[in-house]
């Protein structure tokens, strides 16, 4: 059984080769055929002909795509992501000092969602129909149907500009505060390992608002999914024969039922994560987060070759990774992957 668990792990991380490389083909042109030129771009709105062409050549557009894609191949190869026109940094440098904001963003929504998602769906499995489960999916739901941003703009209208409990909108901390000494660049994690409490709290207040912005784009599919798992697992036979022995309900309601919906709500998890790191776009403009979400944007305005091409495969990177893990995840604890492998 370990022998089949683990050439199945091993086929799935060669199926994420094939993966990687076709989003590289992909985004390279797709990139290419975004409307404008970014050599016009970057010569200006007084440039002549001359000029224009001058600043083609030096960007390397005048040669052809398969030998611009070829160029980028071997640039990649010696980990260079190529050279970021619009900031004029080198795009790995630039992801590197970004990703973490994103991924603390993220991971914080994510953490939000699920303590509220998963008691509200346990709660409608127990009571299914009822009142209670009528409105748990009516507040789920709500939260999921508003657009990302306008929920952004409504809860900084509300807890900024009317009730003044959040700080002002203006990225990871306030100005009179300096960045944690850098050994996750998660600016929370980092303060605390620094015993700085001052900054963490900084830190953690600016990181409210967006994350529950995320939060609520989340907590429908995690409570569906919570919902139709546990009735499912409450109603089959081992929690039946747990109740007719006298277990404790909270006994087969969080170990044994909760347990065997796990697996299903995992996969939930693994595509909402991603989902969220999409919506880390908007959110992040909404908020001025520094994150790799609003240097693609400044990057696609600008037709920035080599940092939406650095953006787009660091974000496949990442999906690829976490199906990755799910995968494993799923064939290490389910007893029947494996089998007819």
């Amino acid at each position: 059984m370990f022998y089949d668990k683990a050439t199945l792990i091993f086929k799935r991380l060669l199926l994420a080769i094939p993966t990687l490389l076709g989003v590289l083909v992909i985004s390279f042109s797709l990139t290419r055929a975004l409307p404008g030129d970014p050599a016009v771009y970057f010569a200006g709105p007084m440039a002549d002909e001359a000029s224009i062409q001058e600043v083609r050549v030096q960007l390397g557009l005048d040669r052809t795509l398969a030998y611009q894609f070829i160029t980028y191949c071997k640039n990649l190869a010696q980990g260079e992501f190529g050279q970021s026109l619009s900031t004029g940094q080198s795009v790995g440098s630039e992801l590197s000092t970004r990703l973490p904001a994103s991924l603390e963003l993220t991971l914080f929504g994510l953490f939000l969602a699920l303590i509220t998602s998963i008691p509200l769906g346990i709660l409608s499995a127990l009571k299914p129909n009822t009142w209670i489960d009528h409105l748990c999916r009516i507040l789920v739901t709500a939260g999921a149907s508003t657009p990302i941003f306008f929920s952004g703009l409504f809860l900084m209208f509300i807890f900024y500009y009317i009730l003044g409990w959040a700080p002002s909108p203006i990225g990871r901390l306030d100005f009179i505060f300096l960045s944690p000494p850098h050994v996750t660049g998660f600016f929370t994690i980092d303060a605390l390992l620094d015993s700085d409490l001052e900054t963490f709290y900084a830190a953690l207040s600016q990181l409210i608002l967006p994350a529950v912005t995320l939060a609520l784009c989340a907590l429908a599919p995690i409570a569906r999914m919570t919902r139709s798992s546990m009735i499912t697992a409450l109603d089959s036979e081992y929690v039946k024969a747990a109740k007719a022995n006298g277990i404790k309900s909270s006994v087969r309601i969080y170990v044994y039922a909760l347990q065997n919906a796990s697996l299903p709500l995992l996969t939930v998890i693994g595509l909402v994560f991603g989902f969220l790191l999409g919506g880390n776009v908007l959110v992040e403009k909404v908020y001025s987060w520094p994150g790799v979400g609003s240097f693609a944007i400044d990057a696609l305005v600008a037709s920035d070759y080599a940092a939406i091409q650095g953006f787009v495969l660091i974000m496949a990177v990442l999906f690829v990774t976490l199906n990755l893990i799910i995968d494993i995840l799923y064939t290490l604890f389910d007893p029947r992957m494996g089998r007819n492998e």
